[in-house]
């Protein structure tokens, strides 16, 4: 005999789910059974020796089905947890040692996005009991009787089966939600099969690329931190790639449970709760560690492929601990001399003492060792030379006093000046480019002083740099020439010079030009000549810009005055005066400052919007990277302080030049913009990774000290691939939006063909690289 039980809604947890808007994706439901399914034979595990879990997932167009042999509900369980959206019986001690990945309580709420009824028949393997119950979408009411529940006679078969019956009218491409599945169920030890074929079972160690060692490490207890000590595996091969494989862990003095599998410059991250894939992500590293991270301690934001602020610190504080261990033990090695991220770590660290592996040029004879080097040195002084002038080689070097010459590049020279300063005794060859015939001030054109002043006032105000300008004849073909000294920056420019000539000509012919021509040729050719002196570059800049910029952890977890907001919709609804649809409509309205909506009609054009920034690009690059290598250090955004636009994208043209490879540029969130905006006024690198649904952006300023993530995931799938690498910076400023690059791999997910609508929810804070949260 049928009986009632009513669907109910915990008023002040629910606002709080819709608030971060629930579900992303319509094939939730697969993800949300799927998990609760999992938990549920955790569960029984934890009771039952000899137990073998099992979880079958069916699907076809009309239907999906999920069914598990876990611990089962009981009747009181369904009522209270199962169909009571934002309660949950795993928010208990016995599910936290079982390692339950779900806490939220809000399954049910997931079939409700494509499905139009559930059964639910479920056994408990506590009580015996047997109850089946069916909810239908159009007759669920708020807090009222409208899920029908039976009690069945105990089949002896435990655990729990839902069948989905999916609305007329919504596709399912059964091989589509089968990749899906498998993403998170991948590396399950638990029997998963979709539609008969198993899916788990996969060797985690397959998902990262294997590294080609030339020699090995394995320690047990080893302390990579003060705060971290683990058992670890570390591989690396001749040209300095590291795989590491991390587990027992101790985290600040408590067990710290799972397993870190990783590999130097692959730069996505997969993370699992105890085995179940929760989302792909990525953090600061200078190694660009990526692959596989599992641990207990991870917790998935609700009902999306996220981690919550706090997990993500945490992944973030055990790679910056890791990044210290691989240089430090890389130290130690040959290969060190391959590896440009251990240089980089070296220089930030100025950990010189770890570089007499690293090989200089010295001539006469082959590259040698800096450690040979400080032998050589402490016998005989031996003179450096900073320059490529064959004829000043010749001049210096002999073989009784070789001649040691600097590397043209950074990291590698760095670490070269760092210890030959430190470690060694070494006198300097000059070869000092001469400036001649210095203009003075009466002497400047009207073009020339109006660049000189616009110059030193950009420096001052965008970068709190104070130099002087000047302009002479510079020596060895260079048309700018940076010098320093206690007091003061020069810089000091060759009016012959082609890029010099052609923004001073603007001034004459194209006025209008001349002031964003001059603030791209300060970003593009001198700020990277005078970066380490930004006061940004500092820990000191970087603690003064987070006392500026002083946000909560999580952005979106609203503040009383929306909140109140969402109870007034609701307590409407209760008491009749408008409907569930118009409740839930007005919800969403409410929130919607968490997700980005990109159509036709909120689309532009790059020459549109600042037609000077393409052409400006092209014309000022040259002279701050003439071998046409892309710089992936920290840069200034391309600011236009007096444009505005209302676009939510911006393109270009395939006929069109790129502007550094991208043809795509996505706005942020007007939330993120207005509240952390200022962070894209401080130079930052650019980091982007990608996987199925989501696209995560890494920023990471000036200093080191601190990033910010931008997570964005939409309904529809950003890539067939999982992909992600450094770029260069390019994200864009105007008066009223900030646009970020999308990289042409995946900006098909972001441009919308004719009438199409693309959604993306948005998920941003700030990260302390070095394992602190921001103050």
């Amino acid at each position: 005999m049928s009986q009632y039980i009513p669907f109910a809604v915990d008023t002040s947890r629910i606002l709080e789910l819709l608030a971060k808007q629930i579900y992303q994706s319509p094939l939730a439901l697969l993800r949300e059974n799927t998990q609760n399914a999992f938990d549920a034979t955790l569960l029984r595990a934890q009771r039952e020796s000899g137990y073998e879990a099992v979880i079958e997932i069916e699907v076809t167009a009309e239907k999906i089905v999920v069914r598990d042999n876990g611990i089962g509900m009981t009747s009181d369980d369904l009522k209270e947890h199962f169909w009571k959206a934002g309660s949950s019986s795993k928010n208990t001690e016995e599910a936290r040692r079982a390692g339950v990945v779900g806490t939220f309580g809000i399954g049910a709420m997931a079939n409700f996005g494509i499905a139009n009824e559930i059964e639910v028949a479920t056994e408990s393997a506590v009580t015996g009991q047997r109850t089946r119950c069916v909810a239908k979408r159009d007759e669920l009411k708020f807090n009222q009787d409208c899920i029908s529940a039976e009690d069945q006679a105990p089949t002896g078969r435990v655990g729990t089966e839902i069948v989905a019956q999916v609305a007329p009218g919504t596709p399912i491409d059964v091989n589509n939600v089968k990749a899906y599945v498998s993403d998170f169920v991948a590396f399950l030890q638990t029997r998963v099969t979709f539609n008969g074929e198993v899916l788990s079972r996969q060797p985690v160690e397959k998902a990262v690329p294997a590294v080609a060692a030339v020699w090995s490490v394995d320690t047990k207890g080893e302390s990579l931190s003060p705060r971290l000590l683990a058992d670890v595996s570390m591989r690396v091969s001749v040209n300095g790639d590291i795989g590491l494989h991390i587990e027992n862990m101790t985290w600040n003095g408590s067990p710290l449970e799972g397993r870190l599998f990783l590999r130097s410059g692959v730069a996505s991250i997969r993370t699992f709760r105890s085995g179940f894939g929760l989302a792909t992500t990525s953090v600061g590293s200078v190694y660009q560690f990526g692959g596989v991270a599992d641990l207990r301690a991870f917790q998935p934001t609700a009902g999306r492929e996220a981690l919550t602020t706090e997990s993500m610190q945490l992944l973030q504080s055990l790679i910056a601990d890791i990044d210290n261990f691989a240089s430090i033990t890389l130290g130690g090695r040959p290969e060190s001399d391959s590896s440009t991220p251990f240089m980089q770590w070296a220089a930030n660290h100025a950990r010189y003492d770890l570089c007499e592996y690293l090989k200089i040029s010295v001539h006469p004879g082959e590259r040698t060792t800096l450690g040979e080097i400080r032998t050589r040195s402490a016998v005989q002084e031996m003179p450096v030379y900073d320059g490529v002038e064959s004829s000043v080689i010749a001049s210096y070097s002999s073989e009784d006093r070789p001649l040691i010459q600097l590397s043209r590049s950074n990291p590698r020279r760095q670490c070269e000046v760092g210890f030959l300063k430190r470690f060694c005794r070494t006198t300097q060859v000059s070869n000092a480019p001469q400036i001649t015939n210095v203009k003075k001030m009466n002497e400047l054109s009207g073009a020339e002083a109006a660049l000189a002043f616009r110059i030193e006032t950009i420096l001052e105000s965008d970068y709190f740099l104070k130099a002087t300008v000047r302009f002479g004849q510079i020596s060895h073909g260079l048309a700018m020439l940076v010098e320093f000294n206690d007091a003061d920056t020069f810089i000091t420019l060759d009016p012959s010079g082609s890029t010099v000539a052609a923004v001073a000509a603007l001034y004459q012919h194209e006025y209008v030009a001349f002031g964003s021509m001059v603030k791209d040729f300060v970003r593009n050719a001198i700020f990277p000549k005078v970066a380490d002196k930004v006061p940004s570059s500092t820990r000191q800049g970087a603690e003064a810009f987070l006392r500026a910029i002083r946000k909560p952890r999580e952005i979106f977890e609203y503040e009383d005055t929306d909140t109140s907001q969402l109870s007034s919709i609701w307590l409407d609804y209760t008491e009749g005066r408008i409907s569930l649809s118009e409740a839930v409509g007005r919800s969403k309205q409410a929130v919607q400052n968490s997700v980005q909506i990109v159509d036709g009609g909120s689309a532009a054009r790059v020459s549109d919007v600042v037609p000077d920034v393409v052409p400006n690009e092209q014309a000022t690059h040259v002279l701050s990277n003439g071998d046409g290598a892309q710089n992936l250090d920290a840069a200034p955004a391309i600011t236009r302080s007096d444009v505005s636009s209302a676009a939510k994208l911006l393109t270009i043209p395939a006929d069109q030049p790129s502007l550094r490879g991208f043809r795509c540029f996505i706005a942020l969130s007007e939330k993120v913009r207005s509240e952390m905006g200022d962070f894209f006024l401080q130079p930052h690198k650019t980091s982007i990774v990608w996987g199925g649904q989501k696209v995560l952006f890494i920023f990471l300023h000036h200093s080191g000290e601190v990033g910010l993530y931008y997570d964005l995931q939409t309904r529809d799938s950003i890539s067939e691939h999982a992909g992600g690498a450094a770029f260069q910076t390019s994200t864009i400023v105007l008066k009223d939006a900030i646009y970020i690059p999308v990289p042409q791999a995946i900006e098909s997910g972001f441009i919308p063909v004719a009438s199409e609508r693309k959604r993306f929810e948005i998920r941003a804070d700030l990260l302390r690289v070095d394992g602190s949260m921001p103050k």
